[in-house]
This record gives C-alpha cells, sequence and structure tokens, in this order.
C-alpha cells in the first residue's frame, strides 16, 4: 500500500460500514413484518457495538493520541471529519439504548435487576416506541455512511470526488451488514442486501476504473490488483452463500466463511480507493 499511515483509516471506514449495515438491517427488520426473533436481532445489534468500539479504537489510533478525539466536538458542523465522528457516536449510543431496553424487557434476571426490568417493559409499552427506535437507527445508520463519505468527496481530490465514492460506501454497508445478517439468522433480507451489494459493486466496477483511469491513468493501474482481489473473493463468497441456500441443511460455518471472505474483499477494494489519493495540479 502507498499510503501506510491511511491502514487506520482502511478500517475504521470498513468496520464502521460493517457496523450500520447490522444496524440498519436490524431496525428494517424489527419493522418488516417477517417473524424475525428480537432475540436475534438484539444479538446482531451487541456483535455491531463491538464492531463500533473496535472501528473507534482504530480510528484513534490514526490521530497519534487518543484523547484527540475530543477535538472533534468544535468542529461539529463546519468539519466533515467532526461530523463523521459525531454521528458515528450518536449511532453507538442509540444502538446502545435499543441493546439495554431489549435485553432487560425480555429477560429476567431475577430480583437483582428486577426494577430495570420492570422500567425497560415499561418504556417499551410506549405506543409506537419500537419503531421510532428502529427508525433512528435506520436513520442515523445510512447518515453516518454518508458522513464517511462526504469526508472524502474533496474537491482537491479529483479521484475522490465523485458519486463512485458514495457508492462505495453503501455498497460495502449492504454487502458487509447483508452477510453478518445471514450469519444471525435474519435470511430474507440479509439475502437481499449481499445479493444487491456483490451485485452492485461487481456491475459498477469497470465503469469506475474507467473513470479513475480518465483522471489518472498511471495511479490507476497500480490499483488493478486490489480491484481483482476483492472482484474475486465477492464473487466466491456469492457462490458459497448461494451454494449453501440450495442445501438441505444450511451451514452457519458456510455463512461465516463467506463472511470472513467478504471482509477482506471489501478491505482490499478500501486500500485501492486510499491508493486512487491525488491532487491535481
Amino acid at each position: 500500500m502507498s499510503y501506510m499511515h491511511e491502514l487506520p483509516l482502511v478500517f475504521f471506514t470498513v468496520l464502521g460500514q460493517l457496523s450500520a449495515g447490522m444496524v440498519l438491517i436490524g431496525g428494517i427488520s424489527s419493522l418488516s413484518h417477517y417473524s424475525y426473533s428480537l432475540i436475534k436481532i438484539n444479538k446482531m445489534n451487541m456483535a455491531a457495538l463491538i464492531v463500533m468500539a473496535v472501528a473507534m479504537l482504530i480510528a484513534s489510533l490514526h490521530l497519534g493520541h487518543p484523547f484527540r478525539a475530543l477535538n472533534v466536538i468544535w468542529g461539529i458542523g463546519r468539519s466533515p471529519m467532526s461530523n463523521e465522528i459525531f454521528s458515528f457516536g450518536l449511532l453507538f449510543g442509540i444502538t446502545l439504548v435499543c441493546v439495554l431496553l431489549t435485553y432487560f424487557s425480555y429477560h429476567n434476571d431475577g430480583k437483582k435487576w428486577l426494577l430495570v426490568n420492570s422500567l425497560c417493559q415499561r418504556i417499551y409499552q410506549i405506543p409506537n416506541f419500537s419503531k421510532i427506535l428502529s427508525l433512528l437507527l435506520i436513520f442515523f445508520s445510512l447518515i453516518f455512511v454518508w458522513m464517511i463519505a462526504l469526508t472524502y468527496m474533496l474537491p482537491t481530490v479529483k479521484t475522490w470526488n465523485t458519486y463512485y465514492t458514495a457508492i462505495q460506501m453503501y455498497t460495502s454497508m449492504l454487502v458487509l451488514g447483508g452477510i453478518v445478517a445471514i450469519v444471525f439468522g435474519i435470511f430474507r433480507i440479509g439475502i437481499i442486501s449481499f445479493f444487491t451489494g456483490v451485485i452492485s459493486i461487481l456491475l459498477l466496477k469497470i465503469p469506475y476504473i474507467n473513470l479513475m483511469t480518465s483522471v489518472s491513468p498511471e495511479l490507476t493501474s497500480k490499483q488493478y490488483i486490489w480491484m481483482l482481489i476483492q472482484c474475486l473473493l465477492l464473487v466466491l463468497a456469492l457462490v458459497l452463500v448461494i451454494v449453501n441456500i440450495y442445501r438441505s441443511k444450511q451451514s452457519t460455518i458456510i455463512y461465516s466463511i463467506a463472511f470472513i471472505i467478504v471482509l477482506v474483499a471489501e478491505l482490499c477494494g478500501r486500500i485501492a480507493f486510499y491508493n486512487l489519493w491525488t491532487i491535481q495540479m
């Protein structure tokens, strides 16, 4: 990779979109007419919180000192990076509230947490409260990914200042969130999200390469290997998922392997994206 100092951002953006995709699909699933188990959705949201925490830790490494992350407060509204981190914090907070309310509403933890259980159950009984919470999760997951896109769609960086930047961020969100949802047993929406993400990435890759070549041909040619690896891995994951769907007994292990393959694929794609950094004079 040409810019190794950007490696923390590669992991932060991919993990951030992974967690946002999980939260997005969890929110949509809870609003859908499909009989998804709230326990499954909540487990996926718990996993999303862990991924968010790891992403935040990795992002702090890029700043040189973790406490510098607090400086984003002063840039909210005018700094794209501040907006990105702030929206990520909001998404984390809302997801945490949702996880805790769901957990204590549907788990009886004995007399020690009786008051908390009772309070959470009463909150959930507020008309349309759970729907509002799900809508907030959907909204802020989409907003966070949009804030990531705005951080990189800079007028001075011609290879980044295109609508393909936003498309890449959202397709990563769909493909990563979709495959994780499948692993957690949220099949219908997970499969729709995964297939939409993979097919979109594959179909748009050649137009994207052509556009990048018109802007910076030499730099783009050096990224072919990363993009090829991304596409091949996504095709492999797609084949694994399709084969597993038509098995008489579906294997969670195969879906988990597909997730690892997709994660590596998106990391490769993101490395290519960061390597395309160039300022036109």
